[in-house]
């Protein structure tokens, strides 16, 4: 028997839900369900796939269709907006919702989740400890960390990780050592959650500037042209330095300070020209007078002044 509250994403839920009742009821059908939402047959597959979101009043209509009361409706809904939000502070408005529902059989697990990439010092406790011989000087290690925080965060920040099973305590020393536990990229509330894990980073990089002199930061930034096909080799570049990096300090066998290295690479500008949606052309503003200039003779596009 499918339970709703196992899901996070609606689309896998629908999957899940229409196999049981299309093996008991072969006329439990794309086209029965097709005739109840008031769309073509075809629609449900393309939701399926995630080529189509619903809508408000289909999300009432399959609500009727695969939930069996008021609260299985109100978490289908909430599943639903979190998967289609638009923002971060809407996915984790619902996400919140969903995870706080008694019934929900992920809460545990995605709450430790959001919780940790929350808070951005719980990375920064996790490597400390590699080295520092915490045993329990909560407000000690609270000053450890730039920017400092205070012995209640340092203390539930051990609880999490010890939780998570990211760190533990040595019953022959008595300090906390690193484990390999990791936060699973599987469920829902992964994307979610790390965003705002980004989010919270780069509040902290924003004050680096002041917080510490030029010898012990190196902070750029760069802006550039390039194609779609750069962008992906790009973006494999950025990745294989990652990885890079990870295998350089994993061969460091005596660190004795936590650093965090940000690297994003986003656009800057609209591609041009400009992509055609739905058969819509977009005015480019001041293609006319340019199209002009070309047929009389006059620059073409790579000497186009800058305005």
């Amino acid at each position: 028997m499918i339970n709703l509250f196992e899901y996070l994403n609606y689309r896998d839920f629908l999957r899940d839900a229409y196999e049981e009742r299309h093996a008991s009821d072969w006329r439990f059908s794309h086209r029965y369900i097709a005739d109840k939402a008031g769309f073509d047959s075809s629609m449900f597959n393309k939701i399926l796939q995630g080529k189509r979101n619903l809508t408000e009043r289909m999300v009432s209509v399959f609500a009727d269709i695969f939930c069996n009361d008021a609260r299985e409706k109100s978490y289908f809904a909430n599943m639903v907006a979190f998967n289609q939000a638009k923002t971060h502070s809407e996915s984790r408005q619902y996400l919140e919702k969903l995870v706080a529902t008694k019934e929900c059989k992920v809460e545990d697990l995605a709450k430790d989740q959001f919780e940790y990439f929350d808070h951005w010092y719980h990375a920064v406790i996790r490597e400390l400890v590699t080295f520092y011989p915490y045993v329990g000087d909560d407000a000690a290690l609270g000053l450890m960390v730039r920017p400092p925080i205070t012995a209640s965060q340092v203390k539930s920040s051990i609880a999490l990780l010890e939780r998570l099973s990211m760190i533990k305590k040595n019953p022959e020393t008595g300090f906390y050592e690193q484990t390999q536990g990791l936060i699973s990229s599987g469920s829902e509330s992964y994307s979610t959650a790390v965003n705002s894990y980004i989010q919270q980073n780069l509040d902290v990089a924003q004050t680096a500037m002041d917080r510490f002199d030029k010898t012990e930061r190196n902070l750029s930034t760069l802006a550039f042209a390039c194609d779609e096909t750069t962008y992906s080799e790009l973006v494999e570049m950025v990745r294989r330095f990652r990885r890079e990096i990870l295998a350089k300090v994993s061969q460091c066998e005596k660190p004795n300070r936590v650093f965090q290295l940000g690297m994003q690479l986003f656009p800057l500008s609209d591609p041009y020209p400009p992509p055609q949606r739905r058969g819509r052309k977009r005015r480019i503003r001041g293609q006319e007078a340019l199209d002009q200039k070309q047929l009389e003779g006059g620059k073409d596009a790579g000497e186009v002044d800058h305005v």
